[in-house]
This record gives C-alpha cells, sequence and structure tokens, in this order.
C-alpha cells in the first residue's frame, strides 16, 4: 500500500495525484490515504460528533466514541486528558449550535485510521481536531480519542 505522509515528498508534483491515487499531496499538505467505502465509513463517526455537537446531544456523542475514549488538549503549557465523557457533559450543557467542519486529513492503515479536521462550533469555537479510531467486530469505526487545538486561544 502507498503511504503519503503530511510535510514529505510522496514523488509527486504538489497539485498531481500521487502514483497510487489513493494520496493527494495538495499546496496545503494535506494527504489522504483510504479508499472511498473506508472514508464514508469513517466519517459516519465524524459526522457523529459533529450532529452531537448541533443538536447539543449526549447521546449521539456516545455513538461516535468508544465507551474509554480519551479528550486532550494543552492547557498553560500542561497536557490535559480527560474520559470523553467530559465532552458529552460539555455538549449537553451547550445546547444546539451551528456545526461545521471541513476534512483536511485522513489515513488508513487496515483497521485503524487517522482523521484531522478544522471545525467552528459557534457557541464555543473554531478547532484543530484529530481523531484516531478503530474498527470493531461488526465494521463500524469508532473514535477513541480525540486531541485538539483552540484556534481563537494564543
Amino acid at each position: 500500500m502507498f503511504f503519503c505522509v503530511a510535510f514529505t515528498s510522496c514523488n509527486c508534483d504538489k497539485k498531481e495525484k500521487c502514483t497510487d491515487n489513493k494520496a493527494e499531496q495538495t499546496e496545503n499538505k494535506t494527504t489522504m490515504n483510504y479508499t472511498e467505502q473506508e472514508k464514508t465509513d469513517i466519517m459516519k463517526a465524524v459526522e457523529l460528533y459533529a450532529e452531537a455537537g448541533r443538536k447539543g446531544s449526549k447521546e449521539l456523542g456516545e455513538k461516535a466514541f468508544t465507551k474509554n475514549a480519551t479528550m486532550s488538549w494543552v492547557e498553560d503549557n500542561k497536557i490535559v486528558t480527560v474520559p470523553i465523557s467530559a465532552l458529552f457533559e460539555a455538549l449537553g450543557q451547550t445546547g444546539e449550535q451551528e456545526v461545521s467542519y471541513e476534512l483536511r486529513e485522513l489515513n488508513v492503515a487496515g483497521d485503524i485510521a487517522f482523521v484531522r479536521i478544522e471545525s467552528h462550533f459557534s457557541k464555543l469555537s473554531d478547532y484543530d481536531d484529530m481523531f484516531t479510531l478503530a474498527k470493531g467486530e461488526n465494521g463500524e469505526w469508532k473514535i477513541v480519542s480525540k486531541i485538539y487545538h483552540d484556534k481563537n486561544k494564543k
């Protein structure tokens, strides 16, 4: 399987698809490595996360993540990691809001995947969100961990 890594060369011109056509490198260094079916299946979990934010729904959020998933960020130069239930509680308190996102990176290696999106939550902020996912026994992709950067905090 051909693999392209962000910020490295993949033996292709920046505006052209790589030789395997499973990966693409663009001027903003976005990389992709997946089949269309993998993308569809993986993005279901990401869309559940976004929809949970739109509706302020703890229940929808729980469908996107594994039971023991974690969420991490950096605060005052310290790494903070909490159970994903902290996100569900925050979603439940925020209520409905506009949520949008753009896929920036998607890479798959067998039954694991990495997704990076840029998201906007109208009542909260703009984020760089990164997710690791795993494909479970039933073939459903679930988010195992979320790490984020709040673009509006310095």
